[in-house]
Parts: structure tokens; C-alpha cells; sequence
């Protein structure tokens, strides 16, 4: 009988800190009997130890190192799909761990529903998370699976389309089916391939079972970077904003983001979560008009740009 193959594909660059942990905990997750599982890794000329980690200690692990030049967030990760073989694709990044030992199970049990193409995990904030990050986290995913279709724009809005290859997997099928990727896009691969799968009448699954530990306490001029590059993606695709505006949803979340930490007694966090949300807010409609600025400039405004 022919086992169903789980390929885990992970895009690295100075992952020496979290891939022993994150590759331990993988080939620890529980397979049943017609499962099989392998792990791809495409590293961007790491210049820490991680290659040799991986080596040394992994040596099962398929590896290719290319320059750190040609990495992008889209066609490096379909170059990690074309070396690879699994029927399901899971994507996860370097710093994304397990957080036991059912987050493959989970995921795949999703696929059951013949309509759903997408699943995606809950980000369960790491210890050292600061408050805004958490939530954060809890905000964007909560205790409770969504699937969505078109059905859900109108509730939903721009988070119709939202995944996250933070850790997300993908029928091989249909990921091949709506043509990969984007190959040259700075951010947002993963929504752009959500958004033509609900839209084709196709369904995204939001486990909340699935769960890895992510999450990170950007500073202000990280945060600036990071929805700078987000503003420039959805210039890119900026089709997908006539279905939902993406402003909407961020004054939702800042509106939410005031009452946590109210809840939670801590106010002395709410003028930094203001001057955090401008600096969100100008990045991004920064990046949104990126095409008016000098590329010399551009590069010092965005986190991924070469």
C-alpha cells in the first residue's frame, strides 16, 4: 500500500539557535502506520552554525544552500515544494516549535473535508513574549477552528484570505492546481495562495488544536520595517483589498488591543500600543506608495528587501 507523505519544508538563515529543537520535535511527531514523513531544508548561506547542526546531528534531512541574494519569501518556497515529494506540503519557519507531539495528526485531520485545500496552526506565544504580543497572538489565533470560504467575507473581511506559513500545510494538489506561490513577492505568499483557493470556491481551515510556539517582541523601527513590507505586498495584490478593507481590521485590533490591556491591569502599556499602531500604520500606507520612493530608500524601510 502506498503511505501517505508529509513533507516539512522549512527556509532557514542563522537558525542555530532553534532548528536542533524544532527538527527534534518534528521527526517526534506521531505518524500512523501509512504515514511517512521527510524534511526539506533550503538554508540562504547560513553564516552561523546551522548547516553544520543540521548536518551533524540530522543527516537525514534533505538540504540545498543557495545565495542569500536569491532567497524571497514565495520562490524559495516553491523551490523547497519541487525538491520535495509529500502529497501534504507543511511550511514552517525556523522559530516555529511544535508545541507537541499531534501537530501533524491535527493538520492533516482537517484535510478530511474534501473542500478544505489549507490548514493552518495556532501561534501560542513564546514565555518571553511581552504583553502587546500576546496579545497579539490571541488576537489573530484563537482558541477556536474557523473553515472559510467566500460565504465568510462579510463577517470576516480581509481575514478571509489570511494564512500563515509560519506553519501552514497544503494539499500538493492543489497547491501545484493554483500555480504555487508568487515568485517575487516580499510578503504575504501564503494569503495571496488562501485568497485564489477561497475564491475559487474552495475552503481554509484554521485548526486552533494544531499548535507552535511563535511569536516575537519587534521594536518600533522593526515594526516599521516589517508593515512597511506588508504595504508593498498588498500594492502588489492590491485586488484582493476590493473584497475587504485591511484598514478596517486594523482599527478593530487596536480597539481590542486598549481593552486588554485594560483587562489586564496593565495601562502603563497603552501609550507604547499607540505609538506602536502609528508606526504600523505609516509603514504600511508607506509601502503602499513604495513605487514613489528610490529604491536606495526602499531598502532601508523594508526588513526582506535585497
Amino acid at each position: 500500500m502506498k503511505k501517505t507523505m508529509v513533507s516539512v519544508l522549512i527556509p532557514t538563515f542563522n537558525a542555530e539557535k532553534d532548528i536542533e529543537l524544532l527538527l527534534k520535535k518534528i521527526y517526534d511527531q506521531k505518524l500512523k502506520e501509512n504515514q511517512e514523513l521527510e524534511v526539506v531544508i533550503v538554508d540562504s548561506s547560513s553564516t552561523d552554525n546551522t548547516i553544520n547542526v543540521i548536518r551533524e546531528k540530522f543527516p537525514s534531512v534533505i538540504m540545498k544552500v543557495i545565495d542569500n541574494e536569491k532567497f524571497n519569501h514565495g520562490g524559495t518556497r516553491n523551490y523547497l515544494a519541487d525538491i520535495s515529494r509529500g502529497d501534504y506540503l507543511l511550511y514552517l519557519t525556523q522559530d516555529a516549535i511544535p508545541y507537541n507531539q499531534e501537530l501533524i495528526q491535527e493538520l492533516l485531520s482537517s484535510f478530511e473535508n474534501q473542500n478544505v485545500e489549507i490548514c493552518y496552526a495556532r501561534q501560542i506565544p513564546k514565555k518571553d513574549a511581552k504583553p502587546l504580543e500576546v496579545f497579539a497572538r490571541n488576537f489573530n489565533y484563537p482558541d477556536k477552528d474557523t473553515i472559510k470560504d467566500k460565504s465568510k467575507l462579510k463577517d470576516l473581511g480581509i481575514k478571509t484570505f489570511f494564512n500563515s506559513n509560519v506553519c501552514s500545510m497544503y494539499r500538493r494538489t492543489a497547491f501545484e492546481a493554483y500555480s504555487q506561490f508568487p515568485d517575487n513577492i516580499i510578503l504575504n505568499e501564503d494569503m495571496i495562495l488562501a485568497s485564489k483557493v477561497i475564491l475559487d470556491g474552495k475552503f481554509v481551515s484554521y485548526n486552533s488544536r494544531a499548535m507552535v510556539y511563535h511569536s516575537h517582541n519587534y521594536n518600533l523601527k522593526q515594526q516599521f520595517k516589517r508593515y512597511f513590507d506588508i504595504g508593498m505586498a498588498f500594492h502588489q495584490t492590491s485586488y484582493l483589498l476590493k473584497y475587504a478593507s485591511n484598514e478596517k481590521e486594523g482599527v478593530r485590533m487596536v480597539i481590542n488591543q486598549i481593552k486588554y490591556l485594560y483587562s489586564q491591569k496593565k495601562p502603563i502599556y497603552i501609550p507604547y500600543a499607540i505609538v506602536e499602531s502609528g508606526m504600523k500604520f505609516i509603514g504600511y500606507n508607506m509601502g503602499k506608495k513604495s513605487r514613489y520612493i528610490p529604491l536606495p530608500l526602499k531598502r532601508k524601510f523594508s526588513a526582506y528587501m535585497k
